[in-house]
């Protein structure tokens, strides 16, 4: 069976009625951008798998940095 892949936009978005439950979001979904650790993003970001079923997780925290970036 054929896989279809969906891109993810370069702003990470929660689509309607999705429940995100990884364990990276879990633990920056209660911060504020001033308390997120950059630093600590991107060593959770290294530890993501290359793969279509880490693309969400990878959107999500790539959009903590951007996000991040915007208001330093």
């Amino acid at each position: 069976m054929a896989r279809t892949y969906a891109g993810y936009p370069i702003n990470w978005a929660l689509q309607d009625g999705s429940l995100v439950i990884h364990p990276l979001y879990v633990k920056y979904n209660s911060s504020t951008f001033g308390d997120i650790d950059a630093a600590a993003v991107k060593t959770d970001l290294n530890g993501c798998l290359a793969t279509a079923d880490g693309a969400a997780i990878v959107a999500y925290l790539a959009w903590l940095l951007r996000t991040k970036a915007l208001v330093a």
